[in-house]
């Protein structure tokens, strides 16, 4: 597992501008100052003169840089997604979205006349939502803006009267990904896109370490990972300078360091620990001489697999809290809390997955379109829907229940199918507000299936039920809720198709010709294969003969000649039982047009191989034209 180092000029003017600082502890009140003047490079915070980015004045809203507020306040700030960024203080936050004219002041939608902005690298936000969060006294006066703040925690980067009592942070780490590194003075530590990354690294933006953890069931040898990391190195066509093991330090590790393609040197180390793989990357842009990195040996060999030090306070990274972690999508204005071990797709406003199969979805569609007319009516809508996707041996009837969620009546669909393999388990939270359904899916098989997770993810879901009214206007049905008889037209150069409506296209590799469809419980392809028609299906027939090895249960019925777009076509059925213990049927269809053969391939789950779902796929089989050539 290795996460690019590729752009690290970016990352660090982005993620270290807005990272997360640790403010010393202090006792007694103390009062914080920032001030700034519209159009000037220096700022005053906490009575000391710093450069800034030029502040300035934008459709009547100050434009200041976001890291003031963290130099002069202490405040947090970490990058959610590619471009939503949270200010905290405690329990105040703030988010902005790069290019958006909506913020979120602590819970609360405000509107902004002023985008934030990247302007010479560095972030620009309108300074008011940030001072309102804080509570802070603002003052204008001939260009010059005051703030203050009362704080109980001293001045950030400033030693507390009490350090006996309560000593300054000296490390960093994460309690939930378990391990902890010291902090050096003028570095922000930033959370990575999950609880099992992070960066530490200087405000100029000249030197990064990035710190990646992941578990390893089988214990690692020094001489494996020393092997892991030149070959990461030779991938990424970084040029190896020096490589080495230390079999004998306290965590034995290995050690490579590199020079990437933009002449970059970076030391790449890697622990193995208690089930655990911890690997650091230390990139400098100022090394001209991969030796230099003995400056940071002392930082590096601080690293530990475990986040309690003996007589160290250690700031904590993470944001687990209690197992959960907070999950957003601000342009539905929607959060919640998921667990720690699930992880984004990043392929929806708000889907998440996990390794045991378990799953969560959001969705909002507009009631007008979404085929159920009222939450009243969204029982029999759905149950309707799901007894065209499975047989009735394989799906319970759906239950439903009344809830209480985000403060409005809601309620919980449940539904329970088995297609050989076990018990699913699906369950719905559906709200209705000004027009709009919000539908929140959560999916597990049995063994994974825990309905307390689920109760404790709608217990804690809050929705600005005016954010999608404001952003979207008409949003269409759930794919998988659509009418099973509606189709879609598909294309390519050489021939069309339709295809229904509910199918979603999944994402294929390479330019030669893939189209591929999910269809609940199953799939469809259509591509092309170099051999030739009778050569095709030949193959194919040698190939289940081979899978009966595995599948015992595999049957095949005999090559049936016919015809697909107006040519000769053969098809082949067969059925059998997946690793899971679903039990399925699929059909291959060769066919070839000029000098091209085309295949596609179609499989369901026999559970879910209702007569919609067949006629569906029959009716795409049928609609297929070869266009004329150009």
């Amino acid at each position: 597992m290795r996460l690019a180092k590729r752009g690290i000029a970016l990352l660090f003017v982005l993620l270290l501008a807005i990272g997360t600082a640790v403010p010393a502890l202090a006792a007694g009140q103390t009062t914080l100052t920032l001030q700034v003047r519209i159009g000037s490079t220096s700022a005053l915070i906490n009575g000391e003169k710093q450069s800034i980015e030029k502040p300035y004045m934008q459709n009547g809203m100050t434009m200041v840089p976001l890291g003031v507020f963290q130099r002069a306040f202490g405040t947090s700030s970490r990058l959610e997604g590619d471009d939503t960024v949270r200010l905290s203080q405690g329990s105040h936050t703030v988010t902005f979205k790069i290019g958006s004219k909506t913020a979120w002041v602590n819970g609360k939608k405000t509107a902004l006349a002023a985008a934030p902005v990247m302007k010479n690298g560095t972030l620009m936000v309108p300074m008011r939502p940030v001072t309102d969060m804080l509570e802070a006294k603002v003052k204008f006066s001939s260009g010059t803006v005051v703030v203050t703040l009362m704080s109980d925690t001293g001045v950030p980067g400033q030693p507390s009267e009490n350090e006996a009592e309560a000593p300054a942070t000296a490390r960093v780490g994460s309690s939930y990904a378990n391990w902890s590194i010291d902090y050096p003075a003028d570095t922000v530590a930033q959370p990575g896109d999950d609880e099992f990354s992070a960066m530490i690294g200087d405000l100029d933006g000249s030197y990064m370490l990035q710190i990646h953890v992941w578990e390893e069931d089988a214990n690692v040898s020094v001489t494996d990972m020393l092997g892991q990391l030149e070959q990461e190195s030779l991938s990424a066509g970084e040029t190896l300078v020096d490589r080495q093991t230390f079999p004998n330090a306290a965590i034995p590790y290995a050690q490579v360091i590199a020079r990437d393609i933009d002449g970059i040197y970076w030391e790449s180390r890697r622990y193995y620990d208690g089930g655990h793989v911890y690997s650091l990357y230390m990139g400098d842009s100022l090394i001209e001489d991969y030796r230099e990195f003995d400056q940071w040996t002392d930082f590096l060999d601080s690293f530990r697999p475990s986040f309690n030090t003996q007589g160290m306070q250690t700031e904590d990274l993470s944001n687990v809290k209690a197992g959960y972690v907070s999950a957003s999508s601000p342009d539905y204005g929607v959060t919640l809390k998921v667990p720690a071990t699930w992880t984004p797709t990043g392929s929806g406003q708000l889907e998440y997955s996990s390794k045991d199969g378990s799953s969560l979805s959001l969705h909002a569609v507009s009631v007008e379109s979404s085929g159920a007319a009222s939450l009243a009516k969204w029982h029999d809508f759905v149950q309707a829907r799901t007894n065209e996707v499975f047989l009735p041996e394989a799906a319970k009837p759906m239950t439903t229940e009344s809830v209480q969620a985000s403060g409005q009546d809601a309620i919980i669909e449940s539904l329970v199918y088995d297609l050989g393999g076990g018990d699913f388990y699906w369950n719905w939270l559906v709200l209705e507000s000004e027009g709009y359904f919000y539908v929140l899916r959560y999916s597990a098989p049995e063994g994974a299936y825990n309905k307390q997770t689920f109760l404790k993810i709608v217990d804690s879901i809050e929705i600005d039920f005016d954010a999608v009214p404001s952003r979207f206007g008409k949003l269409g049905q759930i794919s998988y809720l659509k009418d099973k008889k509606l189709d879609v037209t598909q294309s390519t150069p050489d021939f069309l198709f339709t295809a229904p409506a509910y199918w979603t296209t999944q994402a294929s590799d390479g330019a030669q010709l893939d189209m591929r469809y999910f269809i609940p419980g199953g799939s469809f392809r259509v591509s092309n294969v170099d051999t030739g028609l009778e050569a095709s299906a030949a193959q194919a027939v040698r190939n289940y003969t081979e899978l009966k090895l595995d599948d015992p249960t595999l049957t095949y019925e005999t090559p049936k000649r016919t015809t697909i777009a107006g040519v000769p076509a053969i098809r082949i059925t067969y059925a059998g039982t997946e690793t899971n213990g679903n039990l399925y049927q699929a059909e291959d269809i060769y066919f070839r047009h000029q000098d091209k053969t085309y295949w596609i391939h179609y499989q369901l789950d026999r559970g879910t191989a209702t007569p919609e779902q067949l006629n569906g796929i029959e009716r795409t089989l049928q609609s297929f034209r070869f266009l004329p050539a150009k």
